[in-house]
């Protein structure tokens, strides 16, 4: 969300309220600018302005700012009096990026990581019928038989389900409440009559949930404290195996009980190429005589697919969080990193859980 929209709903008074609130422990320049998202020329204007107020005080040997007395009377005083701001889907609302659903997954591919992007909408006629995401074609990828490559794969196949959509005057709860009773990261938003009007993601949820929605929960009280996690040396099938199974968009790679790397569904895009028959088919082989317990692992790769390790499409070194993190911090440590989940470490550095965007969404419309 660029800075324009952020000033379009924060108030001024938030700001300072969110400043002096982390500023009781301390804080230093660099993480105002980074939680609040200001440039050097900002923070320099509005820390002068709470420093001659006597709200603020600078620590040079710590490098740190703190709040004064006076800044700490201004926090009880004020803060009851800041009302959380009120937004509807249009606000924040952004444009859709489509493909027409006579595309194949091929394109859907090639669009994603040319462009960074999670999901694609697919219309037909102009109009939005469907969506994808990284996580679909990796599931599509491991549950499918590999009769097809992906240039040959249709999007069509993929407008079967109900697009859900969202009227442009609801509220931002009724737009978590939807994605997290469906299972899903987006909505289309629409106008009265049903034209499409854009997209909101889970990413916007979580923003405005973080710098204007805040409360004072911690990660390890909404955290999920069963992690599927693997050594280095684990092979990529069985990634996609748990991904399929818990239905899940990312797998922890720890060792000696310590987080050093994640697999996400978008890791498993660059490799996708190996999909499908032909001169790529001898790469799989397939088992009828699978026991029942192992039935999702239908499709067993037997050659190069078959020795590619976590540690060798994993994100290291991987971003993590404390347990005793407030959750808004969390997920404006999401936003910055454009992530969707962070492993959750204690002091020793253990891995103790993980939390995403949907944990928060949970917590946050409660």
């Amino acid at each position: 969300m660029n800075k324009q929209l952020l000033d379009k709903f924060r108030g001024y008074d938030t700001l300072v309220n969110n400043i002096l609130e982390i500023a009781t422990k301390g804080v230093t320049k660099k993480q105002i600018m980074d939680d609040f998202s200001l440039s050097k020329p900002q923070l320099r204007r509005l820390t002068t302005e709470l420093l001659s107020k006597d709200l603020l005080r600078y620590h040079q040997k710590l490098g740190l700012f703190m709040t004064s007395a006076k800044g700490n009377i201004y926090l009880k005083k004020n803060a009851p009096k800041i009302l959380p701001v009120s937004l509807k889907p249009i606000d924040i609302v952004r444009e859709t990026i489509t493909l027409d659903s006579d595309r194949t997954l091929l394109d859907v591919r090639t669009f994603m990581l040319r462009y960074n992007i999670s999901r694609i909408a697919i219309s037909r006629n102009g109009k939005t019928v469907g969506m994808i995401t990284e996580k679909d074609i990796a599931s599509y990828l491991y549950d499918s038989p590999p009769t097809k490559r992906l240039s040959e794969i249709s999007l069509k196949e993929f407008t079967r389900k109900n697009l859900i959509t969202v009227n442009e005057n609801s509220t931002i709860d009724n737009c978590s409440t939807l994605m997290l009773k469906h299972g899903i990261g987006s909505l289309i938003v629409v106008d009265k009559d049903g034209k499409d009007k854009g997209i909101i993601t889970k990413t916007d949820m979580i923003e405005y949930y973080a710098y204007h929605q805040s409360a004072a929960v911690l990660v390890h009280e909404c955290m999920s404290k069963k992690v599927q996690s693997v050594a280095p040396d684990e092979t990529i099938h069985v990634i996609a195996m748990l991904m399929t199974t818990y239905k899940i968009s990312r797998v922890v790679v720890e060792k000696n009980k310590k987080p050093i790397g994640i697999v996400t569904a978008r890791d498993f895009l660059p490799i996708s190429f190996i999909h499908g028959t032909g001169s790529l088919g001898r790469y799989w082989t397939t088992r009828a005589d699978m026991p029942l317990a192992k039935r999702y692992q239908r499709f067993i790769p037997s050659g190069y697919i078959g020795v590619v390790l976590a540690q060798d499409i994993m994100t290291s070194p991987v971003v993590t969080v404390s347990m005793n993190t407030n959750i808004a911090e969390a997920a404006r440590v999401m936003i910055r990193n454009r992530i969707s989940g962070l492993p959750v470490i204690n002091k020793k550095g253990y891995l103790v859980g993980l939390i995403t965007k949907t944990d928060i969404l949970k917590k946050a419309i409660q």
